[in-house]
């Protein structure tokens, strides 16, 4: 990603001196790290420029990102997305989407991807939706829905990285599948209500971590 000014928009926690590792700990909205879509509030920063950040202070890791240069890299750890596991009441719905870049983003964050270690392997997950951006205006795309496709290339069995430059790499318009989870309390709350079933009644818990390299 590339500086405007001085500053990324991004607040910064942590340092050797500090309790816990650094991590991204606030987003300016409307900055250029929250315009990239490839950052989240908590994902842990591990190098800036290919510089490791493990025995930095935390002024010390402010000053490296004042002060790095026009165009910056960053290597993160996030955890990774909650596994989806169906079980009685809950079931699978698609829906496709037409969305139009600004800024060559749709306006979300992805994460998942194959991994080597199968048990760090997800589907590719939406884990944010940027205020304002074109998903959120848009409204049918939700935090925890998987992307199957974009523009008929499935993402079946890809990186996080190979998902990423597909969705780069599309037309300003694009095309995309997605899959949510539907509860049939969700679905009786719709029979008996005229609103809209709640997709988020399905919260599954399990985490992993692991790395990626941000780069624009």
């Amino acid at each position: 990603m590339k500086k405007e000014g001085s500053t990324l928009g991004l607040t910064v926690s942590g340092g050797i001196d500090k309790e816990g590792k650094p991590r991204v700990s606030n987003l300016r909205p409307g900055g250029i790290a929250a315009r990239s879509d490839q950052l989240n509030i908590g994902d842990y920063i591990k190098s800036v420029n290919g510089i490791n950040l493990t025995k930095f202070r935390h002024d010390e890791i402010i000053s490296l990102l004042k002060n790095v240069g026009e165009r910056v890299v960053l290597e993160v750890e996030y955890e990774l997305p909650p596994v989806s596991v169906q079980g009685s009441g809950i079931f699978l719905k698609t829906v496709e989407v037409t969305l139009h870049k600004e800024g060559n983003t749709f306006g979300f964050v992805i994460r998942g991807g194959t991994h080597e270690d199968r048990n760090r392997s997800r589907p590719i997950v939406v884990t944010c939706v940027r205020t304002g951006g074109p998903a959120d205006r848009e409204g049918t795309i939700k935090v925890g829905d998987r992307l199957l496709s974009v523009d008929g290339i499935r993402l079946l069995g890809t990186t996080h990285a190979e998902a990423m430059s597909i969705l780069k790499q599309c037309g300003q318009e694009a095309t995309l599948i997605i899959e949510y989870d539907v509860s049939v309390m969700g679905m009786l709350t719709f029979w008996i209500s005229p609103s809209p079933p709640n997709r988020d009644l399905f919260q599954p818990l399990c985490f992993f971590i692991q790395s990626n390299v941000i780069s624009a």
